[in-house]
């Protein structure tokens, strides 16, 4: 039985880290040939925004009507079969990738019983593809729930900034903390202009296997300001080839 390559992004808000994501699931489908499962699991989705999809429903609205129909559902049945049921339709399914989309938290409660969910609900699923690609929550939040405990690589990105390299280190060591079963960790740096500048090279932090720098691209500027997906991205664009060179290092 394949098992599952699983990608996990993750960083402080604003750094890429959507952007990264769906072009890394651009570039694993184009180089596999195969479907790549994108799970948006940040409560601010706007994955599917650069994929080009449009996410009629998310977990977070599954987990609402769960709870406005929970009499209901157990008097008909099991509450996580009705609900693994309401997962697998709403997944989007495209040529290149199928999206799931984790949505906000609404109302009283926690995440706790749907996170429970979501992780029954990967596993199920995962090995049915040959990448698995994870955008993470804003910060440290979702890699603390667990959501996602079995990681090939963990990629942290940081901006260019002393914030941005200092939160990607706290991650790093939150993940160790957790005894989250990650492979290879990388630091990827966005929107770097011509090279690192010397003020903060020492800023970066220790203990990744890698370091990854993706240069500015005016082009991805461009298309998130027109609302355009990263499809309309050229291939040989500068994020596009600079993310190319990254995937080569996966498996």
């Amino acid at each position: 039985m394949t098992v599952a390559y699983i990608v996990a992004v993750a960083g402080k808000g604003g750094v890429g880290k959507s952007t990264l994501s769906a072009l890394l699931v651009r570039e694993l489908a184009s180089r596999s040939g195969k479907v790549v499962l994108a799970v948006d699991a940040d409560p601010n989705s706007n994955l599917g925004e650069k994929l080009g999809v449009t996410v009629e429903r998310t977990i977070g609205d599954l987990r609402e009507d769960l709870l406005r129909r929970s009499e209901e559902i157990t008097a008909g049945g099991s509450k996580q079969e009705a609900m693994m049921y309401q997962l697998r339709l709403a997944m989007v399914e495209g040529r290149e990738f199928d999206l799931v989309t984790m949505g906000r938290s609404e109302g009283r409660g926690c995440y706790c019983y749907i996170n429970t969910l979501l992780r029954t609900y990967l596993d199920s699923i995962m090995d049915d593809y040959p990448y698995v690609v994870i955008d993470n929550e804003a910060g440290m939040e979702h890699l603390s729930r667990r959501t996602c405990q079995r990681m090939d690589v963990l990629l942290v990105v940081s901006d260019a900034t002393k914030v941005g390299l200092a939160t990607a280190g706290r991650i790093l060591d939150l993940a160790r903390e957790m005894e989250l079963a990650v492979g290879t960790t990388m630091l990827v740096i966005n929107r770097v202009r011509d090279e690192l500048p010397q003020a903060l090279r020492g800023a970066v932090p220790e203990g990744f296997d890698r370091v990854v720098l993706i240069p500015y691209d005016q082009s991805v500027e461009d298309l998130a300001a027109s609302g355009e997906p990263l499809s309309s991205l050229p291939k040989d664009s500068t994020a596009a080839s600079a993310v190319h060179r990254l995937a080569r290092e996966l498996k």
